[in-house]
This record gives structure tokens, sequence and C-alpha cells, in this order.
């Protein structure tokens, strides 16, 4: 061999190794990185229910009509019993199932190409959705990995006719079966992408030529099923095993056997009954589009591309990238975490079509144009993935993130630990709202923290948390003082702490609440003052800690956002405005708020207009005596989630209402 050859074979593995370490990297490192930032979603807090009493009581019997297959709550015990249980372990296995997503492609380099290779992984590793979801404890990431590898099997066994590739294939077929119902779904796509594939290949050949192949291709797989008899036997035996352990508990409850047909039925059914989860046919394109571009830009390239090629493989993902698009269009039912099996396929026809760009780069002003626009793609694409992942994961703005726990409930948490380190943790904690996913989670040390459901009969104790629907009912039932705290659980569900007077007094001091009135120093001249409220904004609803704006607020107070799309901030969030009112005219003055959610009016001090709590638009007012001069005025506003309506009203003795104008708004110097 020359050295020219040593040198290019050289270069060719050092390139390889590049395009297969790289992505990988990268992909490590958005998905380990700060990876309890987030809260973990409702559907993590109904997953990490059973996982621990999988852990902690060696108990897990599969429902059809609850919570997907059985393979999360298995494959999640690895890290509890190495790492012990916390937040890092809970999600550690989803976390490593996507990276290995990426490190799955390895064996299609010769399919994709090394730069094929490069931008397929790169896409999935740095992909909004991929990246997002591969940190929650979902279904989602295992399915994807598994239909990853029975395509990796299927196409490595027609490579090399190699009996293990089949009995990969069988083992990924049936761990599938055993993460989600959807399985049905990605069968038929595979075995009808497959017959299009091989018949497609069959209808560009002569016609003379055409029956010939057809016969062809039934009398290999003939040989080859006879040539692998034992090994086919022999996947047979180990798909039906995986499920049979995983859906019997591992031979502790056979009822559950029976679960893997009864799910169909009962699934086929939620799909059409939507439950509040209905979203028109295109949906997933609108996601695609807004946070998948790059993905869907040049699977759509590739896709044009793979046909024009005309391979079996390249045919094949084009038509399960399309298919799987258009069968989770077709059903009713859509979260934003089933589009990573629309995204797969999607990911390695930009491979495809890359690398068949790259391979017609020849000159240096190719080579200039091409690099800076591929940098450009993944940067770009990349800060994408950084903003949603670290800033924006609880921002209902964002179509990925969806019924998301707010990171408000870190705030009810820090005060469950200020009151425990007064009483210890065996405190009395009774949860009686219907709504309070994760909190089992999150209250697990708690040893006295019991989740009722519902208002009970007796709920006294020292620390109550209830939902607005329940609050009415349970003020029925308290005896004795209470102060109360109110925090977002996610979007439209909140919660109210009740704590007793006494434990709140001893561990918080005399704290105000929500509606507690701080005296001001009302005595001001007019030197003293500059127009415009000072206006403090908090990612809270309470208006407490640190605020993330603080600004004069150069108009009357008004606003409003129909949805999350329109809101400059991301719910929850609090605003208080706080300055002096000039009163030109001594008399009775109106004032009132129309809001959506909870707002209220101080002024020197005095609640006049109470329209706090969440509910929709509303207009509450009332009145108060003032004299000529300046007056303290405090507003506060919050809101919960869905729209933000608020507007500052009054009625000047003998006017009609109007917003209170910016003229006699003032603050400080």
């Amino acid at each position: 061999m020359s050295m020219e050859s040593r040198e290019e074979q050289h270069k060719q593995r050092i390139q390889l190794l590049i395009a297969f370490f790289v992505p990988i990297f990268i992909a490590s490192l958005i998905r380990f990185w700060d990876v309890d930032l987030r809260p973990l979603h409702s559907d993590e807090g109904v997953n990490s229910f059973f996982l621990l009493n999988l852990y902690n009581n060696n108990y897990y019997h599969y429902d059809p009509s609850n919570y997907h297959g059985p393979f999360l709550y298995y494959i999640g015990l690895i890290p509890f019993y190495i790492l012990g249980i916390s937040d890092f372990s809970f999600r550690l296995m989803p976390i490593l199932f996507g990276i290995m997503v990426v490190a799955l492609l390895y064996p299609l380099r010769r399919r994709i190409g090394k730069m094929g290779l490069l931008t397929t992984g790169l896409l999935i590793a740095i992909s909004p959705a991929n990246s997002f979801f591969s940190r929650d404890t979902i279904h989602e990431t295992y399915l994807v990995f598994f239909s990853l590898a029975v395509v990796v099997s299927f196409f490595l066994y027609s490579e090399t006719k190699k009996s293990r590739y089949i009995f990969f294939a069988a083992a990924s077929l049936a761990f599938i079966i055993t993460i989600k119902e959807t399985y049905i779904m990605t069968f038929a796509v595979y075995a009808l992408s497959l017959a299009i594939a091989y018949g497609y290949e069959i209808v560009f050949l002569p016609k003379v030529a055409r029956f010939q192949h057809f016969k062809d291709v039934f009398a290999t797989f003939a040989i080859d099923c006879k040539k692998n008899k034992y090994a086919i036997g022999i996947s047979i035996g180990v798909f039906l095993l995986i499920n049979f352990l995983f859906y019997s508990s591992f031979f502790t409850y056979y009822a559950g056997i029976k679960g893997i047909l009864t799910t169909l039925k009962i699934w086929s059914k939620t799909g059409v009954h939507i439950g509040g989860h209905a979203k028109p046919f295109i949906y997933y394109f609108k996601v695609l589009y807004k946070f998948e571009l790059p993905i869907l830009v040049l699977g759509i390239a590739g896709f044009y591309y793979a046909f024009r090629r005309g391979n079996k493989f390249s045919v094949f993902v084009s038509l399960w990238a399309i298919l799987m698009y258009v069968i989770y269009s077709l059903v009713p039912y859509k979260t934003p975490w089933l589009i990573l099996n629309i995204v797969l396929p999607f990911t390695i026809l930009a491979g495809i079509f890359v690398n068949g760009i790259f391979g017609i780069v020849k000159k240096r002003w190719h080579y200039a144009i091409f690099y800076p626009i591929y940098v450009i793609i993944f940067g770009f694409f990349c800060y994408q993935s950084i903003m949603l992942n670290f800033k924006n994961y609880d921002d209902e703005r964002y179509e990925l993130v969806y019924v998301q726990t707010k990171r408000d409930i870190f705030n009810l948490l820090d005060r469950m630990k200020s009151l425990s380190n007064s009483c210890g943790k065996n405190m009395v904690i009774n949860v009686v709202s219907k709504e309070y996913w994760p909190l089992p989670w999150y209250l697990r040390e708690y040893k006295n923290a019991r989740l009722w459901g519902n208002v009970i009969d007796n709920p006294n104790a020292p620390v109550i948390l209830v939902d607005k629907s329940g609050e009415s009912k349970l003020k029925e039932k308290l005896k004795g003082k209470y102060k109360k705290e109110r925090f977002v659980l996610r979007p439209g569900v909140w919660l109210v702490a009740y704590i007793q007077e006494g434990l709140y007094n001893a561990v918080c001091g005399e704290e105000a609440t929500s509606k507690a009135a701080i005296l001001p120093i009302t005595k001001v001249s007019k030197d003293e003052l500059e127009q415009g409220l000072i206006g403090k904004y908090y990612y809270n609803i309470e208006c407490i800690g640190t605020p993330f704006l603080s600004k004069v607020e150069n108009n009357a107070i008004s606003f409003t956002y129909n949805d999350e799309t329109q809101k400059p901030y991301r719910s929850p969030f609090g605003i208080e405005w706080e300055g002096y009112l000039s009163i030109a005219q001594k008399g009775v003055y109106q004032f009132a708020t129309k809001s959506d959610d909870g707002s209220v009016v101080y002024i020197n001090g005095k609640l006049v207009v109470d329209n706090d709590d969440l509910h929709a638009t509303r207009h509450i007012s009332g009145v108060v005596s003032l004299s000529e001069g300046f007056h303290h005025v405090r507003v506060k506003y919050f809101d919960g989630g869905g729209g933000a309506v608020m507007e500052f009203l009054w009625t000047p003795p003998g006017g009609s209402e109007s917003l209170v104008p910016l003229q006699v708004l003032f603050h400080k110097k």
C-alpha cells in the first residue's frame, strides 16, 4: 500500500470518528446539563409514582387502561439501585437512550455517508424536540430508540446476511411493544414502507423482467428463512419471552399478559375521544416549522432526492417519514412529544440530502459557501434548543412546552422546607387538591404528606394544599387561623397553601399576605415626583422575591393578551405598580379593575378593589373618599395562564368610567 493510500485511509478514519463522536458529545452536553432544572411534568410525576412503588414495594401490575407499557418502570430501576433516588437518577435512562439514538446511526454510515452521519447526528443531538423530551422520563424516547434499532437491524441483515441482526430486530420489536400501545402504528408503517420500497424497485425494471424479479425476491426470502430457520425460531422465542417477562411483571402477574391486545382497543378510543388534546391535522407541520425548520426543509429536500436515487433504503426512509406524519396527523389526539416519531425519519432524509450535496462540492468556492451555511444553520438550531431547554422550559408560548409544571413549584417546595426546618419533616401535610402531580415525587421525604385527592371531613393540619376548585369547601371545614399563599402548579391549575398561623408566624414572622397593606408616607410634594408608576414584574403570582424587570410605566395600565402566544412574558407572572395618584378635586372616587386573572388596588394602604383570585375577565369596583393632593397607590395583578387582561379604571366625581390617565400617576424620583 502506498504512502498516499495510507494517508487517505487515515484521513477517512479521522473524518468518520469526527462524524460519530461530535454529535454524541453535543447530545450528551445538552441532555446532561442541569438536568434537574425543569420541574417534573405531571406525566413524569405519575411515572415516578409507579417507579417508586416498584422500587420500594417490588410491586407493579400492568393495567392496559393506564399509563402505557411496563418497560419504562423496569428500566428506570437500574439507576435507582446504583445511584439512589434523585431527579438525576430518575431522568438518567431517557437521557442515555436519547444519546444512544445518535450513536445508533453509525451502522447506517455506508447508506447515508460520512457527511450524512454527521448531519443526521447533529440534527438529532440539537433538535429542540429530541433534546427537550430526552430530558423527560416519558415513553417516547425509548420508542424512538427501538424504532431506529429495528430499521438498523433489518438493513444490516439485508447487507450482511448475519443472523445476529435477526435477534436484534426481534428484541427491538418486542421492546417496542412493551413501551407503548402506538407500536401498532409503527409496525403498520414499517410493513407498508418496505412493501412499497421493494415494489418501487420493481416498477422501474423492464416489463419482461418485473415478474422474474418479483419471483426472485420471494425466492430469496424463502432461502433466507430456510437457511436461518433456527435463528428465526430463537428470535420468535426471544420476542415472546421479552413480552411475557415485562407484561407478567417478571412472573408475578400473569393477568397483565392479555393486556397486550386489550390495550389496542382501549387506546384506539383514546385517539378519537381526545379529552382536551384535539389538534388540527396541520398541528405537527406547524410545530416542525416553528422548532424543527432545518429538519423539515432538509427532510423534504431529502424526500425528493431519495426517490431520484431510487435505492430501497432511501425510498423506505422517505415512506417511513411521510406515513408517520400522515398517520399521526390523522389521529385527533395530539401531544408534542409524539412528534419525535416524525422527526426521526426526517433527520435521516436530511442527512441523505446533505451528503448528496456535499458529494458535488469540489471547488474551493463551493466549500466557502457550503461550510458557512452549514455552521449558521446548526448555530441557529443550537440557539433554539438552548433557549427551550434552559430558559423557556415552562413557557406555554412555546408549543413544545405542554401542560408543563411551572417552576413556581420550587417556591412551594422552598416554603415546605422552611416550615419543616422549624417542626421537622414529620409535619402533617394534607394535600386535598384534585390536581397534585408531580407533588408525590417532591414530597416523598415528608413521611406524613397525605395525598387525599379531595377535601376530606377533617382537613386541619399544619399545612393544607388545595386547588382552586376545592378552596371554598375547605374554608367551611377549617378550625383555627391560617395564613395562605398561592402557587401555580401548571397552566390552569394553582395550589393554595393554608399554613397554621402560629407556624407561619414562627417561621416567616409577620409576613404580608397577598392582600396585606403597607402603610405608605403620603405627604409628598410635586417636586419630589415624576410621571408614571413604578412597575415591578415577577415570575410568581404573589409578587415576592426579586423582580425580573423594573421600569417606569409611561402609559395607563391597560393590556389584553388573548392567549399565551401573545404574551410578552411566560406565565405565571405578577406585576406590582406603585406610586402616587394626583387628585385635583375632593370627592368620592370609584376605582375598578377589569382583569384576567386576579388584581387588587390599595389607596393610602386601604384595600379599595378586591378582584383577586383565578378567574376569567371580570370587572370589580370600590369607592373611596379622597382629598385634594397626592395619595399613595399600589396596584397588583397576576396571570396564572391562558389569557391575560388588565385595566386600571376610575370614575371621578361627576365623570364616567375610563382608564386612570398617565397624567395623574407619579412615582418618587
